[in-house]
């Protein structure tokens, strides 16, 4: 029962992930065009009902998740099932500190938690240093940790071989997608330029 509670609670978080990460690659065509897609998506979850939802399936996750990688200390075998392990452990410390700091920024700093609130961070010295890889490896984590699911609920309908294929095609996905992603936070593919009222806040 547990396993499935978690699965659903998986697939609402996921819908909003998906369209968050669709709002991130906005960030491509500029800062602007991200701001737009997440005024937009706003509409649908920026209030008391959907984001309390929200809330509590991710602390039920990380704590069911948690609970799944004590349960099974010790028995995983193989790259994927130690990749889901770790994966998870990874997005349960992403998500603690993610929706912390939001509410922190918009409760306590009163600030809007854009991008320029959420990329800050990769235009400030020495922060870069640990805001890239601490992004980069939360979107790869969540595609190994898709592989690692997947991998483990098509075992009964898709052969081993073809199974790790696809798994490993999934993170090679995340991975690239990751990297993409960084690269426009950065100012890659476009300049970007972080008001003083959010750098600010690493002063």
């Amino acid at each position: 029962m547990l396993h499935k509670i978690h699965r659903i609670s998986a697939l609402l978080i996921g819908s909003f992930v998906l369209f968050h990460l669709i709002n991130h690659l906005y960030i491509l065509g500029g800062v602007q065009q991200h701001i737009e897609f997440m005024d937009t998506f706003r509409l649908a979850y920026r209030n008391i009902v959907v984001e309390s939802i929200l809330l509590l399936c991710v602390m039920f996750q990380v704590c069911s998740g948690l609970y799944f990688v004590w349960q099974r200390r010790g028995q995983r075998s193989g790259f994927l099932e130690r990749a889901q392990a770790i994966s998870g452990l990874y997005l349960a410390y992403f998500f603690i500190n993610h929706i912390g700091a939001v509410l922190y920024g918009r409760f306590v700093a009163e600030l809007d938690t854009n991008i320029y609130y959420g990329i800050a961070g990769f235009h400030t010295e020495p922060f870069q240093f640990y805001f890239i890889p601490y992004y980069f490896f939360a979107v790869v984590a969540l595609f190994v940790h898709l592989a690692s699911a997947f991998n483990w609920l098509s075992r009964n309908s898709i052969q081993q071989s073809l199974r790790t294929k696809l798994s490993y095609a999934i993170i090679l996905i995340g991975v690239s997608f990751s990297t993409t992603l960084i690269l426009g936070f950065c100012g890659v593919f476009n300049e970007i330029s972080i008001p003083q009222e959010y750098s600010a806040t690493y002063e």
